[in-house]
């Protein structure tokens, strides 16, 4: 049966207790007299609390305790935001942001980790004076929040050990990533980086160029054109190092920058619809260990995906389709899966017109995660092979309801995978209680711990009554717009999950036609 809910360990217990107590414990404050008394003077700042000289594991879970109760308050603030604090989460505003912001600049040198990602509500500027405190930064994340591009400039010349930056959705242009990479008198900065995240952001391949030319250790970069800069980085030269700094107004340096001839890079990311071969060939030869490729959208012949198989390190293959479907899963993936496959740990394929699941199955024997979406036919194939998808651990389907799907698809890749522990599955019309039923029988998937069923209309509440009474680790299932999944059988669900004690968590959404 699922898990059920678990008393804490002792020290989760006990953090929450001291959250439940804050005041009494840390203040001595019993009364609610006492306590607004203590807040409207601002007595509280003169106490020093009893976790001055606590480590900075028991100061992060103590925030992370009062976070789950309560808000965090100038009064919690005070007490946990000691010196010796190297990890410090304020995202989402989970409290008074603004004195955690003051103080932490003001106690808190050593800071390591620092998220205030979804902060929206900061200004520009007070994000400004943060940075140049906190020098010995290695991860910085400000999703979400207005960073500038002069907060980059801040970032590149005070934080050396900077490892990790996020800048997802935030107003910065390319300006911005070249004052963090290249400082005022022309020389590189921020060389420690590894990972840099930039999606929904205004940078274009021109801000992309001088970021790979400048971070000779950057080995994650998120940019989704990279095929385009990579081409324009093999042809670096004196003259493009001009024209792209003196596009920002960035003064060059003395010393000319030389083109890489390698690039640490393990992830490529492309949804340009135009990508040139070129592209691809600057790839193969700049990043030779890259362990996982995203194309999408592209309008490539089906033997431009053999470039691909060069990258021997390949783990991880995501594909989509053009619209103009130029991409053959034959004539194009399937070489690539005969030469990548053994290797192969991750596979999408999304918008074919066909797919071969033996040929897969053949082809990927190590293959753990596997979704397929929009595939408007699925071959048929022989016997079922018992050496196939034996690793999988998480498998998504996105059909339509009107598509003709065999349940031997089903089989063969759900009978023989133990570890299983993701399910979704979309639109599949011919999996049903009796089918899921059967191959549970076979492969009862002890380790499965999500399922969602979105538009599955053969699926009934009978079906999930057996797994809620099978051995399993579900804590999540989701039931969107199943036509026999009806608000009584989500009623009866979520009494039975409430009365046996079960950790689960469970959404549903009426079906509508």
């Amino acid at each position: 049966m699922p898990m059920r809910h678990q008393p804490p360990s002792l020290r989760k217990a006990t953090m929450l207790v001291i959250a439940n107590h804050f005041e009494s414990i840390c203040y001595g404050v019993h009364s609610t007299e006492d306590h607004y008394e203590m807040l409207a003077t601002d007595a509280y700042l003169d106490v020093e609390g009893p976790f001055a000289h606590m480590p900075s594991t028991v100061l992060e879970g103590l925030l992370d305790a009062v976070c789950e109760l309560r808000v965090l308050h100038k009064k919690h603030l005070h007490i946990l935001l000691q010196p010796q604090l190297d990890s410090l989460n304020l995202s989402f505003g989970m409290g008074d942001t603004l004195y955690g912001l003051k103080v932490v600049t003001q106690r808190c040198k050593n800071l390591k980790r620092l998220d205030i990602s979804y902060l929206r509500h900061i200004n520009p500027n007070i994000l400004l004076g943060l940075v140049p405190r906190f020098s010995s930064l290695v991860s910085l994340n400000l999703r979400m929040t207005l960073t500038v591009d002069q907060m980059l400039a801040s970032i590149g010349r005070n934080c050396p050990q900077l490892l990790d930056l996020n800048l997802t959705a935030t107003p910065i242009t390319d300006r911005g990533l070249v004052l963090l990479c290249v400082g005022e008198d022309g020389q590189r900065q921020a060389q420690s980086l590894v990972r840099l995240v930039v999606a929904e952001t205004f940078v274009t391949a021109a801000g992309a160029t001088i970021v790979l030319q400048s971070l000779a250790r950057l080995r994650e970069f998120d940019f989704d054109q990279i095929f385009e800069v990579l081409e324009r980085l093999e042809s670096w030269d004196a003259a493009m190092e001009k024209k792209l700094l003196h596009g920002v107004s960035v003064r060059l340096s003395e010393e000319a920058a030389p083109a890489p001839s390698y690039l640490p890079l393990t992830t490529l990311i492309s949804t340009a619809e135009q990508v040139r071969l070129s592209g691809l060939d600057a790839a193969t030869r700049l990043c030779p260990d890259a362990t996982s490729v995203t194309l999408a959208n592209a309008w490539l012949a089906s033997e431009d995906l053999y470039k691909f198989m060069l990258f021997e390190r390949l783990s991880s293959l995501s594909l989509t389709n053009s619209e103009g479907l130029t991409l053959d899963f034959h004539d194009g993936v399937l070489p690539v899966l005969a030469t990548c496959g053994p290797r192969l740990l991750n596979l999408i394929l999304a918008n074919f017109t066909s797919v071969d699941i033996a040929g897969i199955g053949r082809s990927c024997k190590k293959l753990r995660n596997i979704a397929m979406s929009n595939i408007a036919q699925y071959e048929s194939f022989g016997p079922i092979c018992n050496e196939w998808f034996t690793e999988l651990q998480a498998l998504e389907l996105w059909s339509d309801p009107q598509a003709d799907l065999n349940p031997n698809m089903f089989r063969q890749l759900l009978l023989f995978c133990p570890n299983m522990q993701n399910l979704l599955f979309k639109g599949c019309e011919v999996l049903t209680d009796k089918l899921f039923t059967e191959i549970t029988e076979v492969n009862p998937m002890k380790k499965l711990s999500h399922l969602t069923l979105d538009h599955c209309h053969a699926i009934t509440g009978d079906f999930l009554h057996h797994l809620l009474n099978s051995e399993n680790e579900l804590t999540v299932i989701r039931l969107w717009s199943c036509l026999n999944i009806t608000k009584y059988t989500n009623s009866e669900l979520s009494r039975r999950i409430c009365d046996e004690n079960m950790d689960v968590y469970l959404e549903w959404f009426q079906y509508e036609e």
